[in-house]
């Protein structure tokens, strides 16, 4: 049996160097994924030579995901085939890019079911068009933030501190709360399991090589934006708060994280703002912003013994 453990923020080093070395744009992989939203979906984390097997609780029993990392993937799926009918299960891999996908049609041709899951979909944008918001389609985007302008005169954002994390968090507490008086039932659970998992974030923000900006007028905070590179090209953004009641506080705050991701990052070409988890309003959100492309997302099942 494979010896799964849960993810603490000492694994992040070995953990990020073999989920680097396998280059998948897929949020799932970064290793604060991994930490912060463990509770939510019961990752756990084991070693197998090169390879990282990660493995979580899905509602028709555990799933893997992609064994990241360096050399022949097959072992590391062999173990995880073993691991999953040792359970009285299929093998159930989740995540999957389409490069994933094509070598187990063609490694294991007839052995998996394939679906793509939409909203698990990534949204990857140019780091350039969120920096610069250019042209006619990102025109609504600058004219919330001229209302900000208008409003909130001499607004500024830095880079995050450690001794911004206590305005920020309250700010988020604030948010949380809002959002739980006007969100739907279903919603709920999703809200109160992000707003763990940025505590998480927050509190684990050094050791999880986590990075941010934060935006304030008349010194306080009114949005702050967390995230960590997640390949050589892609910046991988985990968390965005801003007020409701400012108008262009959102976009001012994607802006200025692009500017400062671009600035501290050259090779980075892309801002992977993550999935949508199927909810109508932040599908909406990402979509006006004209993603430069869907990182489409796939499952696989096993339909035969080996």
């Amino acid at each position: 049996m494979i010896e799964f453990q849960d993810p603490t923020p000492s694994d992040r080093c070995w953990a990020t160097a073999l989920a680097t070395l396998e280059g998948t744009p897929l949020c799932d992989y970064s290793f604060p994924v991994l930490f912060c939203w463990q509770q939510t979906y019961g990752f756990q984390i084991a070693r197998l030579n090169r390879r990282m097997l990660v493995r979580l609780e899905s509602s028709r029993g555990p799933a893997y995901l992609w064994p990241v990392g360096d050399g022949d993937p097959t072992p590391a799926l062999e173990a995880l085939t073993r691991e999953a009918h040792s359970q009285g299960h299929p093998l159930r891999l989740i995540c999957l890019g389409q490069y994933h996908k094509n070598w187990l049609d063609d490694r294991y041709p007839g052995r998996f079911t394939f679906a793509e899951v939409r909203d698990s979909f990534d949204y990857l944008y140019s780091v350039d068009r969120l920096a610069d918001l250019p042209g006619k389609k990102l025109h609504a985007k600058r004219n919330h933030i001229h209302r900000l302008d208008d409003r909130c005169p001499g607004w500024t954002w830095a880079p995050l501190t450690d001794g911004d994390i206590p305005a920020c968090l309250a700010m988020s507490e604030a948010w949380y709360q809002e959002a739980r008086l006007r969100d739907t039932p279903d919603a709920l659970s999703t809200l109160e399991d992000e707003h763990r998992a940025l505590g998480l974030a927050m509190e684990h923000r050094r050791a999880l090589g986590l990075e941010g900006v934060v935006l304030r007028w008349q010194g306080e905070v009114f949005a702050f934006a967390l995230g960590a590179p997640l390949t050589d090209t892609v910046f991988d953004v985990h968390f965005e708060r801003a007020r409701n009641d400012i108008q262009g506080a959102y976009p001012a705050v994607n802006r200025s994280f692009a500017q400062y991701v671009r600035n501290r990052y050259p090779r980075i070409r892309y801002l992977n703002r993550e999935d949508d988890m199927g909810i109508e309003g932040l599908r909406k959100a990402k979509l006006s912003y004209y993603p430069d492309y869907l990182q489409v997302n796939f499952c696989a099942v096993e339909t035969e013994a080996v």
